[in-house]
């Protein structure tokens, strides 16, 4: 079985099957997988979009379908449905939620995650994450969060509770500082992202803790064994740039975002990209 990137739930706010229940159970999946909850609400332009196309390929689809529905993506991009809620009652799709969670199905699932996931990811989350304050917006604690993973690399930013991006990393072994580029200046614009900002740093497993050294020569023939970090931070240029800062486009107390990072006013409160407004 191959290992889960991302669950996703099609839902609407109105629907008391949708939320809190399913958005809840949802999240719930997710943290147990240790992959990102993707929320589309049939009602939001855009993700409305989204959801109507994988209900009509994966899923359970009629014009006006059953809500909620929720989808699995493994790696490769196969993408498979899992759950439809049941429209005899809450308490009946409660029940469907809690015989799937407690299913063979679920629990090899979880066992594939923790055997099968990525080694470097792995590596990532439990040696290279800190506890970091954030900057030029607040002084609350920024904390880690992964927007792409892959077997030869991880990138991820350290973000506030308000959204704003301190700074994006990317790890790997072997960096490609030309696809790191093309995957920031694609969501943030070439004007923001300049190549010379991308600051390279290695990291040496005798720096880490006791037991990072030998874990990190098991990713690596190379000797000594590293780890390299690339990092890159939002360098305003003008007055006018000074005002504005990056943003993760998720909005947690509504369970909707699509994870990619946009530009706004610093002082601005909302939460999402222009697409998931």
């Amino acid at each position: 079985m191959a290992k889960v990137k991302r669950v996703t739930v099609v839902l609407a706010n109105w629907c008391p099957h949708c939320v809190p229940l399913s958005r809840e159970y949802a999240q719930k999946m997710a943290d147990e997988l240790g992959v990102p909850l993707r929320v589309l609400d049939i009602d939001v332009a855009g993700q409305e979009r989204i959801a109507d196309r994988l209900v009509e390929e994966y899923g359970d689809y009629v014009e006006d379908y059953i809500i909620p529905q929720i989808f699995l993506e493994f790696d490769g991009g196969k993408i498979e449905h899992i759950f439809t809620g049941f429209s005899e009652s809450v308490q009946v799709t409660e029940a469907g939620w809690i015989s799937l969670l407690k299913s063979k199905f679920y629990q090899n699932l979880l066992e594939t995650q923790k055997n099968g996931g990525y080694p470097l990811d792995d590596f990532v989350k439990r040696h290279l994450v800190f506890k970091v304050e954030c900057r030029r917006h607040c002084e609350e604690p920024a904390d880690f969060r992964a927007i792409w993973t892959e077997k030869n690399g991880v990138v991820g930013v350290y973000s506030c509770p308000g959204g704003f991006v301190s700074r994006v990393v990317y790890y790997s072994l072997e960096p490609n500082l030309d696809w790191f580029y093309t995957f920031l200046s694609g969501q943030l614009g070439k004007k923001t992202v300049k190549k010379r900002d991308l600051r390279t740093a290695t990291r040496y497993g005798w720096e880490l803790d006791e037991h990072a050294a030998s874990e990190l020569a098991e990713l690596t023939s190379e000797r000594p064994p590293v780890m390299r970090e690339v990092y890159w931070v939002h360098h305003p240029s003008n007055d006018a740039e000074k005002s504005t800062g990056v943003f993760l486009c998720s909005d947690p107390e509504r369970g909707i975002g699509c994870g990619r990072l946009f530009i706004q006013e610093v002082t601005s409160k909302n939460r999402l990209c222009p697409k998931c407004k």
